[in-house]
């Protein structure tokens, strides 16, 4: 019998950036406005997702998780029209390079 690690596996709505310090990334985003998870809020809140360690950042306006033996179509994952402003403000502010995005991204997370 085969055993495989359980992991979890996310729809991940953002933009890729450059790597850069992932800890006043992190700081950075802690500052902002709490927003309501209803997702009703005018300013969306922004989430720092990290892949291979801090390989990969991904700054995201929305997310979703997919539970074991679920699938999703892409177009049934809805988009806010004001992530994309959302994501734009932060990543002109913080001066970041954009390498992808936006648009979703499938992140497995293997524990």
């Amino acid at each position: 019998m085969n055993h495989v690690k359980s992991h979890s596996v996310y729809a991940v709505y953002g933009v890729v950036v450059a790597p850069p310090g992932v800890a006043a990334l992190d700081s950075a985003l802690e500052g902002q406005a709490h927003s309501s998870d209803s997702g009703n809020s005018e300013a969306p809140r922004v989430q720092l997702f990290t892949v291979g360690g801090e390989e990969h950042v991904i700054l995201a306006t929305g997310y979703a998780k997919l539970e074991p033996n679920e699938y999703r179509s892409v177009p049934s994952l809805v988009i806010s029209a004001q992530w994309d402003a959302t994501l734009r403000e932060y990543v002109d502010n913080l001066g970041l390079l954009v390498q992808s995005g936006p648009c979703w991204f499938f992140i497995h997370d293997v524990s």
